[in-house]
């Protein structure tokens, strides 16, 4: 890969407060390989990676002063900066200066409006966003890549690009900044060019995305192979513009590249383990016959949609498709801002739900004839994996609960993931569909001229799927708590199992005992395995669970132990006011002292089913029963008694007494929910 010389600076901006951003026809393959398999993976759950184009055409531009531009590849990608080998990590608030003009191979200075860059970052990386634009203008409220707390953790391994569509500054450069720091990688693949009607370089976009690969149904692709994919009705088409998802076998690249031409040495995705799914939009040039090549260093599935055309030199001329950078990326949806949100306030989009964003009648485009905007889309909250589509408004059946093809995929809950978007738009704009719900935010960089596709359809309604009373899915998502994850997604955690009824201690960040026992009991509730660790099956619960657990006993005041489920139920008004962790009589045969009396006892460790009454209680640590020491216990029947007690298992445990923590049972006695008197329902 060519690096050349070009000038780069490094500024350092005022700390930033912390903005959370964060099938269809199938074209014609033949393959090259060292071997393929057939098999197939689990569904795709795809997430964002890198792109990097080659181009082998220089459209007919006939320049002018207009604001309008066509696209200008350049021969090869150019790597206008790696960090690691020259300036060294951008620290919190730091700022690189890129020129994206000068010397061949760079676009000369004066004409370039706007320019196409893959920016990745690698690790180590700080969480926090990344935001290109033009050199020497305010930064925007816009960004283009979001390290989260699970991709910062994955350490000096990490790579994530984006595809970047940036407005160029009137010197030629780019500002990129990092809010949180770490190393980038930027690599330019070409440029807007100013141009009146011209044939080649103009934007054609389908008025849906097409699926045109997906070899889950057909093949694996094997390490060091590669796969020749055909784009159906290409036409003379010079480029494409593709989504490309990939699930891989192991850590590799895959880099796209036309049909006939040496392998470049870039790439467009890199996995980083086995499974992982990654997808990046790609400009690709086609070969005369619309074909480019897909390779995979270590093997995996592709999924490629179709987007739009770049039309070649054979075409007719015209203005329609020529490029219209806005001043700097404007925001133009954030579900988080009421501003921002056409669904009102602060509401995210609930699993299935689809809206539709304007465009024309935005005060940074405001004229008629757009056929198409490049945006980049940030999904962030998201309840699990899935993935968010955005397509021209009107253009989907209101009750369809799904889309053919995505736009930003989700691989886990409470992920924050970026993806670069070229889509065509209706008069009314463009629609944005989750699948499994989230936020979602999009900054248009610019528009492309030409007529709006119809929009035939009636915009979705969009249904709260909630029972009245219910508490509804959650407005910041809860995610699998790993090593390292930091307290406030802990805290999220605590407050997710408090908002469901389920007791533990304090919302403060620290996975304690009382945090483990609460995510017991939830996944005792839920049928998931007790393991009291918050991975993603029990993330994914939590989000999904949108009402208290309702008691078995729905009227008045009482405590209910469900031995099933080993849980107690702490009952007011006949609605769930808590739910904690038992263990009640573990069914097993024992033979014992009395610590009171020195006889033995034979005994079977079994919790007595029945209606009964709390007839004593004492309020003392260590209260010696006949069997071993009890923490403040409330008997309800003979000398079986709900108590504290050190260990409370994920199994029926005890003699026949009911287990909890003794932090519960602190509760329990702070807020009289078992007063003398008060009646236990016991039941299995």
């Amino acid at each position: 890969m060519a690096t050349g010389s070009f000038a780069v600076s490094v500024r350092r901006d005022a700390p930033d407060r912390v903005r959370r951003y964060p099938s269809g026809t199938l074209g014609f393959v033949r393959l090259r390989s060292l071997g393929v398999v057939t098999a197939s993976l689990l569904s795709v759950l795809p997430t964002s990676a890198a792109a990097i184009a080659i181009a082998t055409f220089v459209p007919d531009i006939a320049h002018a002063t207009a604001a309008t531009s066509a696209y200008v590849p350049l021969l090869s990608p150019t790597r206008l900066l790696d960090s690691r080998t020259s300036i060294g990590a951008l620290g919190p608030g730091g700022v690189a200066t890129v020129a994206v003009t000068g010397d061949a191979p760079l676009p000369a200075p004066g004409l370039t409006v706007a320019a196409v860059l893959n920016i990745t970052v690698v690790g180590p990386a700080g969480v926090g966003f990344w935001t290109a634009y033009p050199h020497g203008a305010a930064r925007p409220l816009a960004a283009n890549l979001y390290v989260d707390e699970r991709a910062a953790l994955v350490g000096d391994v990490l790579a994530m690009p984006n595809l970047v569509t940036v407005p160029v500054a009137a010197d030629g450069s780019v500002d990129i900044f990092s809010q949180s720091g770490g190393q980038i990688v930027v690599d330019m693949l070409g440029s807007y060019q100013t141009s009146e009607a011209t044939a080649a370089g103009r934007l054609q976009p389908l008025s849906t995305p097409q699926r045109i690969v997906d070899t889950r149904s057909t093949v694996l692709l094997s390490a060091d192979s590669a796969m020749t994919i055909n784009v159906p009705n290409s036409g003379g088409a010079a480029a494409a513009v593709l989504t490309v998802t990939t699930i891989a076998v192991a850590p590799g690249f895959w880099t796209l590249y036309p049909t006939g031409t040496p392998r470049p040495t870039s790439a467009n995705l890199n996995s980083l383990y086995p499974l992982h799914v990654t997808a990046n939009q790609v400009i690709v040039p086609l070969d005369p016959s619309g074909n480019f090549d897909v390779y995979s260093q270590s093997g995996g599935h592709v999924i490629v949609d179709l987007a739009a055309l770049v039309t070649g030199p054979s075409a007719a001329v015209s203005t329609d498709g020529l490029f219209v950078p806005l001043s700097t990326p404007t925001r133009f949806l954030d579900t988080r801002d009421p501003a921002l949100n056409p669904l009102g306030g602060v509401q995210s989009a609930l699993p299935g739900w689809s809206f539709e964003v304007p465009v024309a009648t935005n005060a940074a485009i405001n004229r008629p004839d757009v056929s198409a905007v490049t945006l980049n889309v940030t999904v962030t909250d998201p309840l699990s994996n899935g993935y968010v589509s955005v397509t021209p408004a009107g253009t989907n059946d209101p009750v369809a609960t799904s889309r053919s093809t995505a736009t930003v995929s989700i691989v886990r809950a409470g992920q924050i993931v970026a993806g670069h978007a070229v889509v065509a738009v209706s008069s009314r704009g463009f629609d944005v569909f989750s699948l499994n719900g989230s936020n979602v935010v999009a900054d248009v960089a610019g528009y492309y001229l030409g007529s709006p596709v119809p929009s035939p359809f009636a915009a979705a309604g969009n249904i709260n799927p909630a029972a009245v009373g219910c508490i509804g899915f959650p407005k910041q998502a809860t995610g699998a708590i790993v090593y390292g994850s930091t307290r406030a997604a802990v805290s999220t955690a605590q407050q997710r199992l408090l908002d469901l009824g389920f007791w533990l201690a304090a919302t403060d960040g620290s996975y304690g005992l009382t945090t483990s026992q609460a995510v017991m009991a939830f996944q005792k509730w839920a049928g998931l395995p007790r393991t009291t660790q918050i991975d993603e099956a029990t993330a994914v619960a939590l989000n999904n669970e949108m009402c208290r657990p309702a008691p078995g006993i729905n009227s008045g005041d009482l405590a209910e132990v469900d031995k099933g489920r080993q849980l107690m139920f702490i009952i007011r008004g006949g609605k769930t006011q808590w739910i904690v962790n038992v263990s009640t009589g573990g069914n097993y045969f024992y033979t014992a002292t009395d610590k009171k009396t020195g006889e033995k006892v034979d005994g079977e460790a079994i919790t007595p089913s029945g209606t009964f009454k709390v007839y004593r209680v004492a309020d003392e640590p260590k209260y010696e029963g006949s069997l071993g020491t009890l923490y403040r216990p409330r008997f309800i029947v003979g000398g079986v008694a709900v108590h504290g007690y050190s260990s409370v298992p994920n199994y029926p445990a005890s003699h026949g007494c009911v287990r909890v923590t003794n932090a519960a049972m602190d509760m329990i006695w702070g807020t009289n929910a078992m007063p003398q008197g008060s009646r236990v329902v016991i039941h299995d």
